[in-house]
């Protein structure tokens, strides 16, 4: 039965080339146009401050470009979520290598080209999202959840026997895929390199968190984190925390100060946590609640939690009280991102009551997390259950890019006070 249908190559997607090339073409109008502006000359006569310039915006664009025509991808990223960082983060790098070298470059050129630049990549991104809707192939049976919620087309088998089709992904059941009946189709699906995933996997990778119920022991035993991206990681860890603790003294002083004019006791709170492979550590933290706040037992924080002093009301939201642990990654204990450590009472208390818990001590634990941006904060062990799920999806796509995603969610986390307590 399975043989009825036919699989085409996609057609080239020209709207997608022609929205490339319609922002390389305004930029450089866009380019020529401030040059006019300021110099009075085109571009080719332009002095070299405002071509150091053009690089600049040029190198960050252009790899932003390249970047949208790889991220059109099934992802619970959506790809706003990932050009900005991409644009950000290849613009801030360009800066400092310019800085670096002491390479003269108009600032009034970057001030005007850089924010309309940004503004056309991401109008960009979002009409590359609607063009190249992602079709998915779903076999007959198979629970795919609601696949319009995450802007992709769904084409159901049965519906479309005797057809040829172009898709981009392929659901099935693990049975489906064991089926002698289906691997044939399966098979050829393979050879065209479209991805074949299970419902499971498709429902996991579009919402960002594994479903426990799903998941068994075998396969996070055998996770180990990029070893590459393991060392990147630490040597970021490093140098951001070392830059973060010089840049961010000032506030890190007046807050002290200020939590202990309001109260008795050391403004640094220090509570042994859980972290890398099981291993407890001594985590700081801005005071917030009175002292000796758990003196009869740890428990989480209640919403207008009476423990929670005036300016623990205006640094737990903002995450301010949190800053301290950047010594915690300086020494190694931390990562910047990462699962949320816990005391280790409550990990004893989870560890037994929930299955799989003691997986999320595969890395470092980090001061902000995937759980953090996705979900906020977690006061019973229903709700932890729900964050272990995205832990462990953290855990199982740990890479750059995900991180920087988390980075940036972080900034919007902190902004809208999500999550806290």
């Amino acid at each position: 039965m399975n043989d009825q249908l036919q699989i085409k190559t996609r057609p080239l997607p020209w709207l997608s080339l022609g929205v490339i090339i319609s922002v390389l073409i305004i930029h450089i109008a866009l380019f020529q146009l401030v040059a006019f502006i300021m110099e009075g000359a085109w571009l080719y006569q332009a002095s070299f401050n405002i071509v150091v310039a053009i690089a600049i915006i040029s190198v960050a664009m252009i790899l932003t470009v390249v970047a949208m025509a790889l991220l059109i991808r099934i992802t619970i990223w959506r790809m706003l979520d990932q050009v900005m960082p991409i644009w950000v983060l290849c613009f801030v790098l360009e800066m400092l290598f310019v800085l670096l070298v002491r390479f003269p470059y108009s600032g009034l050129f970057l001030i005007v080209t850089g924010p309309l630049s940004f503004v056309m990549i991401m109008v960009s991104a979002f009409a590359l999202t609607k063009i190249n809707r992602m079709r998915i192939l779903v076999l007959d049976g198979v629970n795919a959840g609601d696949v319009s919620a995450h802007g992709h087309i769904r084409m159901d088998y049965s519906d479309l026997v005797g057809q040829a089709i172009s898709i981009d992904a392929v659901v099935a059941t693990r049975q489906q895929m064991q089926d002698p009946s289906w691997q044939g189709f399966l098979t050829n699906i393979a050879l065209h390199q479209i991805p074949v995933l299970t419902d499971n996997r498709y429902r996991e990778i579009t919402k960002g968190q594994v479903n426990l119920n799903d998941t068994d022991a075998v396969e996070l035993i055998q996770l180990r984190p990029v070893r590459r991206y393991a060392l990147l990681k630490r040597l970021m860890d490093v140098v951001l925390s070392l830059l973060a603790l010089i840049m961010l003294s000032p506030l890190l002083l007046l807050v002290a100060i200020l939590i202990r004019l309001e109260s008795a006791g050391n403004p640094i709170f220090v509570q042994e946590r859980v972290g890398l492979a099981g291993r407890s550590f001594l985590m700081l933290k801005f005071r917030s609640m009175v002292n000796e706040a758990e003196k009869s037992g740890a428990k989480f924080a209640a919403i207008n939690d009476s423990r929670i002093t005036r300016i623990g009301r205006i640094i737990r939201p903002s995450r301010i009280d949190e800053l301290p642990q950047l010594i915690n990654v300086l020494f190694g204990q931390m990562s910047l991102i990462g699962p949320r450590p816990e005391q280790q009472a409550m990990v004893d208390q989870l560890g037994a009551e929930i299955p799989l818990y003691h997986f999320r001590h595969a890395v470092r634990p980090g001061i902000t997390g995937w759980a953090q941006v996705m979900q906020g904060y977690a006061d019973d062990v229903k709700s932890t259950d729900t964050k272990l799920s995205f832990d462990l999806f953290y855990i199982k796509n740990l890479s750059l890019m995900m991180d920087i995603v988390i980075f940036f969610r972080t900034i919007r986390t902190i902004l809208t006070g999500f999550g806290a307590r």
